[in-house]
């Protein structure tokens, strides 16, 4: 156990000298099995260096403040990665018991070479996932009720396997990012091909679709933008590259005009989304940290944009609040994350690497609680690292997921677990949600709807 965590470092720094194919990597699959670490777990028994330097705590300025949950809303659709465009959803209506509704198989789950990191969408009743052999499902997403397959994979490449890309679906159009560096448009009514369009790399990203364009990054942190009819190319940016990342699909965030892109290397930009044209960029890693595993940089999860501020999270340990019309940083602070935060009313929710969850203020990035979820198998012995993946708000509810299958409820006022459910296998794809469903994929490519 002592040499798990270098044996992640070493694969870390070495993966710059791998073929594109093969460099993108969830740090801690190379493991297999449930008992795979987590992307940061510390020597277990030790103390986390980046919990230490983060100390967070709650403000006490803000603790005789209420914190106001936004009224739930129903909504049947989660067309893209994020949810929306913007990677900011509403507080969606349903009851977040954590109750079992049904499951269905969704084809091939991770394996010894590839891991299924991309969520599934749902759009007009229909949910969409990709699995680990490049096949995309179409099931309803009201009973599992299995539609289409179409199969991507090509049968004469000479990779036999690829990680990376994801699925959107906007209007009558599924779009596929894929490993062997094309994205595909396909009809969301029988699975049939539309166009085809072939990168010059592997693509890591899902894809995101807005203003008539599909959005997707390359491993070589080269994004693209796609004529979402045709598929042609309408403008490119490229990016610093860095091969060392997490697979977790990240996408970019369009709001209005303005395209917001995580790379790899932990730098943040903003483009015109007409012409790709560059209108700042900013950078969250972190600099002096103390293991090679900590100065990865990546912004695994994806960048969320409300009312004009760009919210994002970097693997080397900066959480920041961003105004997207300058560029300035309205705040920053040391906060580890691979995960997606989750704006709700006045109030930004995220989970750390530690499994520290915490709402924080969205003006000033001060804390209004602070929840340490599970962080072991064994919590006496520290055996058995846990990661979590979400949060999501369902029913005015912050649902979260593990690496253990364990699904858990959070009050979002002060941070109290009220429910528990199960997925029965481990989860790293965040949580999805829809109809009053909330819809989790576990490692072996299983869907667990609970209500």
């Amino acid at each position: 156990m002592s040499s798990r965590l270098g044996q992640i470092a070493a694969l870390a720094a070495a993966a710059a000298a791998l073929s594109a194919c093969s460099t993108v990597s969830r740090v801690g699959h190379m493991f297999g099995g449930n008992d795979r670490p987590h992307e940061t777990a510390p020597q277990e028994g030790r103390i986390s260096i980046m919990a230490f330097e983060q100390q967070l705590a709650p403000d006490p300025a803000l603790q005789s403040r209420h914190i106001a949950v936004p009224p739930a809303v129903q909504s049947t659709d989660w067309s893209q990665p994020g949810g929306t465009a913007d990677n900011s959803p509403v507080n969606i209506a349903g009851v977040a018991s954590l109750q079992h509704a049904w499951r269905t198989d969704l084809g091939a789950g991770s394996n010894g070479h590839v891991v299924i990191a991309a969520p599934p969408v749902i759009a007009d009743g229909k949910l969409y996932f990709v699995d680990a052999d490049l096949k995309v499902h179409a099931v309803s997403a009201r009973n599992g009720a299995h539609g289409w397959t179409r199969q991507l994979r090509p049968q004469h490449s000479r990779d036999h396997f690829a990680r990376g890309g994801g699925v959107a679906v906007f209007g009558n159009r599924v779009y596929v990012t894929t490993g062997y560096g094309f994205i595909v448009a396909l009809d969301a009514a029988d699975g049939h091909e539309v166009w085809r369009a072939q990168a010059g790399a592997p693509f890591n990203s899902a894809p995101t679709v807005a203003g008539g364009r599909v959005y997707a990054i390359t491993n070589d942190s080269e994004l693209i933008a796609y004529d979402a009819e045709s598929g042609a190319v309408q403008w490119n940016f490229q990016a610093i590259a860095e091969p060392a990342r997490i697979l977790a699909a990240s996408s970019i965030a369009v709001d209005g005009e303005t395209v917001i892109a995580p790379f790899a290397s932990g730098e943040i930009v903003a483009l015109l989304s007409a012409n790709g044209r560059r209108l700042w960029s900013d950078s969250l890693s972190r600099s002096g940290r103390l293991t090679s595993l900590s100065a990865i940089n990546d912004i695994a999860g994806r960048p969320v944009v409300d009312n004009g501020v760009a919210y994002a999270a970097s693997h080397s340990g900066l959480l920041a609040a961003i105004d997207i019309r300058s560029g300035q940083r309205i705040w920053a602070i040391s906060f580890a994350s691979t995960q997606t935060p989750w704006v709700a009313g006045d109030v930004l929710y995220a989970v750390s690497i530690d499994g520290e969850l915490c709402a924080f203020d969205k003006a000033t990035g001060h804390v209004y609680w602070l929840t340490q979820l599970r962080r072991y198998r064994d919590e006496n012995d520290h055996k058995g690292r846990i990661s979590w993946t979400g949060p999501i708000m369902v029913g005015s509810r912050l649902v979260l997921a593990n690496s253990l299958g364990e699904v858990v409820g959070v009050t979002p006022e002060n941070g109290q677990v009220v429910a528990h459910g199960d997925a029965g296998k481990p989860v790293f794809i965040p949580p999805v949600a829809a109809a009053e469903q909330i819809y989790l994929v576990t490692d072996d490519a299983r869907l667990v709807v609970l209500h």
